[in-house]
């Protein structure tokens, strides 16, 4: 059971005849690699590493007997870009441990939620795809001082968005935590989690933020709008529009009785959708039919 198109591609040329092979792809490279060649990997000879990575992409994807993705948009883009069959795709989304998540949510620790203001959270990586750049801006402050937001995380960007952020004046309002252990205790501090990413699978963030019973803003690329109700489960916002986004931040900090609901109604479709044990049978139903498919191909041999 392979976990991307590279290592799924490897493992198929060197596998034992009779042993069956299932990957779960976790997103699109090829699509991620796109984006990042109009702007940190743009160059001459772009247009090589793009049709490299297309053809990873349909070679990972066709390998195995069978492709686990978690939604429909990734099933989509496979079959319809990467010509990857239809009947060799299953869909199956994310399970999680929610027990001990809320155990972890109550083990206390330094961290102290400030006085008289509303938490804003972004977890994940600090790179260009989560869009973070998006989030940091003078427009909330400049209407309201009653929040402070916490980035969790480290990547490659983060020096940048830090500078970003002291030139805007906004040193006191965002508070860069750096990589952490206890995300489920800093969600139970918190009231708006956001994720703008620029490109997006099926994120464990949101669904943790969902857990944890929390208004969730997100925006509208890859697999967020199937996790996310706009105006029911949360707010869907457009990738890379740093305006609506600051007024989709607005609306729920004035607003704390919407902003609840939004958290409420989070956690109920949650709790009902990201259940383990059957994301748990799922999976042991596409290595049984793997199985049985790798048999009968070499039954036809």
């Amino acid at each position: 059971h392979t976990q991307d198109v590279i290592s799924t591609a490897s493992i198929n040329r060197i596998r034992p005849a009779h042993t069956a092979l299932v990957a779960t792809l976790h997103g699109c490279v090829a699509h991620e690699i796109r984006q990042q060649l109009t702007t940190i990997h743009n160059s001459p000879t772009s247009y090589m590493a793009k049709e490299y990575f297309d053809q990873l992409e349909h070679i990972g994807a066709t390998s195995p007997e069978y492709t686990i993705v978690a939604n429909k948009w990734l099933m989509n883009i496979l079959a319809n870009e990467f010509n990857v069959p239809v009947e060799q795709l299953k869909l199956s989304n994310y399970g999680y441990d929610t027990e001990s998540f809320f155990k972890q949510m109550k083990e206390q620790n330094s961290i102290q939620r400030p006085i008289d203001k509303k938490v804003i959270i972004y977890t994940g990586r600090l790179v260009e795809l989560k869009g973070v750049q998006f989030l940091i801006s003078s427009r909330l402050k400049e209407i309201r001082t009653d929040w402070v937001c916490w980035i969790v995380g480290e990547g490659d960007k983060q020096a940048e968005l830090q500078i970003q952020s002291r030139i805007l004046g906004l040193e006191e309002n965002i508070i860069f935590l750096g990589k952490r252990d206890d995300v489920p205790y800093l969600l139970s501090l918190s009231d708006i989690f956001v994720l703008p990413s620029l490109i997006e699978n099926q994120p464990l963030a949101v669904i943790e933020a969902q857990i944890a019973e929390k208004a969730v803003i997100v925006s509208d690329t890859g697999g967020l709008p199937e996790m996310v109700e706009h105006g029911v489960t949360g707010i869907v916002t457009p990738a890379g529009d740093s305006e609506i986004l600051f007024k989709n931040l607005n609306l729920l900090l004035k607003n704390e009785k919407y902003s609840k609901i939004l958290g409420s109604n989070s956690k109920k479709w949650g709790m009902k959708h990201w259940i383990p044990e059957e994301a748990v049978e799922k999976v042991l139903k596409v290595y049984q039919s793997a199985i049985s498919k790798r048999r009968k191909e070499l039954s036809n041999l």
